[in-house]
């Protein structure tokens, strides 16, 4: 009986395959899953009233609003905004539509130079807003 016309698939390879695939995922899967801790901050009412956000608008003329208030040159922000800031306060950069990128990052920078000074520094982040 010869075996060169036989239609049978030998499965060996197959299974030896499957079974190297399968001792790889066995060795795999504790590193995959290992958990991160993350700390969350504690829930306490104080903290929360005390830092309330401060929203920094820049228009298209490179003016600036702190709190809807009056209008400013540019570089007046770190002497204005210094008096306002608090330990770990979350401060919004809105900028209008056609602000340069560079100037938006600068007045990032800015607060964050400002914000330096405090212990626990300010949180900085920055929208965009349709006009």
């Amino acid at each position: 009986m010869t075996t060169a016309g036989s239609s049978e698939i030998n499965v060996t390879p197959l299974i030896d395959v499957l079974l190297v695939l399968l001792i790889i995922f066995l060795v795999m899967m504790p590193i995959m899953l290992r958990q991160e801790t993350v700390e969350l901050p504690p829930h306490n009412r104080d903290v929360i009233s005390e830092a309330t956000p401060i929203s920094i608008k820049l228009d298209a003329d490179l003016s600036i609003k702190i709190d809807d208030g009056p209008t400013f040159a540019n570089g007046e922000l770190a002497g204005r905004l210094r008096p306002l800031l608090h330990k770990d306060q979350p401060v919004f950069v809105d900028c209008a539509d056609g602000v340069p990128w560079n100037e938006v990052i600068a007045t990032v920078d800015t607060v964050r130079g400002v914000g330096g000074s405090l212990d626990g520094g300010v949180h900085v982040a920055v929208r965009l807003r349709d006009e």
